[in-house]
C-alpha cells in the first residue's frame, strides 16, 4: 500500500462544466514496470492497479461531470444545459478522487462516456473511452463485456477516420496507427474481412510512414487475420 500511495499524486482539476476546483489521483510515470503490451496497445504493468488508465477520467464531485484531458476545454451553452438536466440534476455527490479499484474505474469511464455523448465530443475521444473500458474488462477477464466495448470503440474509430478528427482527440494517433488499430479491433471481433481491409490500408503506408513498428505489426496481424479467416471458413464447411 505504501508503494501504491507513493506512486500516486494529487492533480488539481477545474470542472469543465461547473468550474469547481477539485483534486484527483494520477500515476507517476516513473513508478511503473511494464510487463507486456497487447496488439491493440493495452499495456500490462507489474502493479495493474497502478495502470494510468485507472485514473484517466476525472469526475467532478460537485456536479458529476466526468471528463478526460482530451475533452473540449469549454462547453457550449446548450451542452451546459444538457449536462445540468441529464447529469447534475440526477447526481448524488460522490468522490472519485482517492485510490481506485477497477470497479470504480469502470464506473468513471461509463460516466465519462455518457458525458461525452451529451456534449458532442470528437469520435476519437469517445473511441478512446470505449477502448480503455474494454481493457479494464480484459483485466478482469470478462470477455463478453470486453468485446461489447471493443465493438463500440471500433465503430467510433471508423467515424473518426471518416471525419479525420483522430488528431484532435489523441495527439499520438496518426493515420497509419488508426488504420492498424481499426484492423486489430475488427480481428478481435472476428470480423476478418474488415480486419484484412484495414490492415491493407495501413500497409499502403509502408514506403512513406516513419512508424516502421506499426507497419511491422500491421504485416504480422494481416497475416494472422488471413490465417484465422481461413480457419473459420474451414470450420463452417465442416459444420
Amino acid at each position: 500500500m505504501i508503494e501504491k500511495v507513493s506512486a500516486l499524486y494529487d492533480k488539481s482539476c477545474v470542472c469543465r462544466h461547473c468550474q469547481v476546483a477539485f483534486t484527483t489521483k494520477r500515476v507517476r510515470s516513473g513508478s511503473l514496470t511494464m510487463v507486456h503490451r497487447d496488439t491493440d496497445f493495452f499495456t500490462h504493468f507489474k502493479e495493474q492497479l497502478l495502470n494510468p488508465i485507472v485514473y484517466t477520467v476525472s469526475v467532478c464531485p460537485a456536479c458529476g461531470f466526468a471528463f478526460t484531458d482530451q475533452f473540449k476545454e469549454k462547453l457550449a451553452p446548450w451542452e451546459k444545459q444538457v449536462v445540468d438536466e441529464q447529469i447534475t440534476a440526477k447526481w448524488t455527490p460522490k468522490d472519485f478522487g482517492g485510490i481506485r479499484q477497477v470497479p470504480e474505474a469502470i464506473v468513471s469511464y461509463k460516466l465519462a462516456i455518457y458525458a461525452a455523448e451529451m456534449t458532442d465530443q470528437p469520435h476519437s475521444v469517445k473511441a478512446g473511452l470505449y477502448l480503455r473500458l474494454a481493457w479494464l474488462y480484459r483485466s478482469q477477464e470478462k470477455l463478453s463485456e470486453e468485446l461489447r466495448f471493443v465493438g463500440m470503440a471500433v465503430d467510433e474509430y471508423e467515424q473518426s477516420y471518416i471525419h479525420s478528427d483522430y488528431a484532435r482527440g489523441d495527439k499520438e494517433m496518426s493515420e497509419v496507427r488508426l488504420l492498424y488499430l481499426i484492423g486489430e479491433l475488427y480481428r478481435r471481433l472476428q470480423k476478418f474481412d474488415l480486419a484484412i481491409k484495414y490492415f491493407g490500408k495501413a500497409l499502403a503506408f509502408r514506403n512513406t510512414a516513419i512508424e516502421s513498428g506499426i507497419i511491422r505489426m500491421a504485416q504480422d496481424q494481416w497475416q494472422l487475420a488471413r490465417e484465422e479467416h481461413k480457419e473459420k471458413q474451414n470450420e463452417q464447411k465442416i459444420g
